[in-house]
């Protein structure tokens, strides 16, 4: 803890912290991913005029249209908050471990894993967004240094 930030052994601090950091990891992982595949020219339908990049949020604030992508995505943030979180007040299922938000219903199979290969599997989500976290701060600072870092030199939003 080289920021000292639980340096009084609070578990209950350090949790809420990790928590913190799985989640930032994982809207990171999903930033990537959505910055590279409009890098790459994918667009929804009747978005092709949209640029990519940062340049992409003043251009969607010229149209009416745009405003309505922009209001949608608010209104995606705000019911992915309330949806992913714990839930054990309401649904009376304990979370196995900080950041589980399955709450007892997605599954996909984790029950079947053995101990070992949940840690190893939470270890590598973990590993993946913070270097998620560090892809996205790097993409979108070299955007903004105009410095291309992506394969042929090409620079988002330009």
């Amino acid at each position: 803890d080289p920021l000292q930030l639980c340096k009084d052994g609070s578990q209950a601090k350090f949790d809420a912290l990790r928590e913190r950091e799985l989640k930032h990891g994982r809207v990171s992982m999903l930033a990537v991913a959505g910055y590279l595949t409009t890098a790459a020219g994918v667009r929804f339908p009747g978005a092709g005029d949209i640029p990519d990049g940062l340049a992409a949020f003043p251009a969607l604030m010229k149209s009416s249209d745009g405003m309505m992508v922009l209001y949608q995505m608010a209104a995606f943030f705000v019911m992915a908050e309330i949806c992913n979180r714990d839930a054990s007040e309401v649904t009376g299922v304990t979370p196995e471990f900080v950041g589980d938000y399955r709450n007892g219903a997605l599954d996909f199979g984790w029950d079947k894993f053995s101990d070992e290969e949940k840690m190893k599997k939470r270890t590598i989500e973990l590993n993946n967004g913070r270097a998620a976290m560090m892809g996205i701060w790097g993409l979108v600072t070299h955007e903004i240094m105009g410095v291309s870092i992506l394969p042929g030199g090409y620079l988002p939003g330009q």
